[in-house]
């Protein structure tokens, strides 16, 4: 993996052809350094699809969710096992919308964390804050008690990936200040250490290249705004350039 990582959490959107398009699109679009930055989560529908698209490449791929048992009577669940043998190595997990649209708590998440881990994925993990949370003064609180998990998995830290995305700023069009992105990726820094921190929440052509100017973040997990492929390397470029390590004018 190399930082920064631009992430496309593309959630329940495209079909397998919409996929392949999408990835040849970027695969032609971009220059080979900038593919080894971008990481797509996919449908579980597409993850063969566009395993098999970026084979060639750099791109990692990533499930938007994995269990953390290895198969089970979990029916609509799939597991590390199942996402190995698609050559998958990533999952996103913890996402808002798990948490809050879907109900999954901070046990269950845990538990998700744990079993992919432990079973040979790495893993990009979401925390953030509502906003009723953040007017509260809770935020620290809130990433605080969601990254506990972490301290019983210090031996496999290098396989996890932190997104920080308030809820209260994903798909509404409001994005959290450069200060407030800096503040929490500076909080998450000091309990955690060296793990890379991205930020998520309506990151946006437009916005992209001032959040990653902040040298507290190593990279985006963007959602809407990466389902356009033209939109996408855009993004990529600025902020590879944001990030000095573009040659992209």
């Amino acid at each position: 993996m190399k930082l920064p990582l631009i992430a496309a959490n593309w959630k329940m959107h495209k079909n397998r052809k919409e996929a392949r398009e999408f990835c040849r699109a970027v695969i032609e679009g971009l220059p080979s350094r900038d593919l080894q930055h971008i990481l797509l989560a996919p449908p579980f529908t597409c993850l063969e699809t566009v395993v098999e698209a970026v084979a060639a490449t750099p791109i990692l791929v990533a499930s938007q969710n994995c269990h953390g048992e290895t198969h089970g009577a979990f029916t609509g669940e799939v597991s590390a096992p199942m996402l190995a043998d698609l050559k998958v190595e990533w999952a996103l997990l913890g996402h808002s919308e798990r948490r809050h649209v879907f109900g999954e708590s901070d046990e269950l998440v845990a538990k998700r964390l744990e079993g992919a881990l432990k079973q040979g994925l790495k893993v990009i993990l979401c925390v953030g804050e509502r906003l009723e949370e953040r007017e509260a003064g809770q935020t620290e609180a809130v990433v605080a008690r969601q990254l506990q998990p972490l301290e019983n998995l210090r031996d496999l830290w290098q396989n996890i990936v932190l997104a920080y995305e308030p809820v209260w700023a994903i798909g509404t069009g409001r994005v959290a200040t450069t200060e407030q992105i800096a503040q929490v990726h500076r909080f998450i820094r000091a309990a955690h250490g060296p793990i890379p921190v991205l930020y998520g929440g309506s990151v946006n052509p437009g916005n992209i290249g001032e959040i990653m100017r902040l040298p507290e973040v190593d990279g985006a997990l963007i959602g809407g705004a990466a389902l356009d492929s033209g939109k996408f390397q855009a993004m990529v470029a600025e902020s590879l350039k944001a990030k000095g390590g573009s040659e992209h004018p």
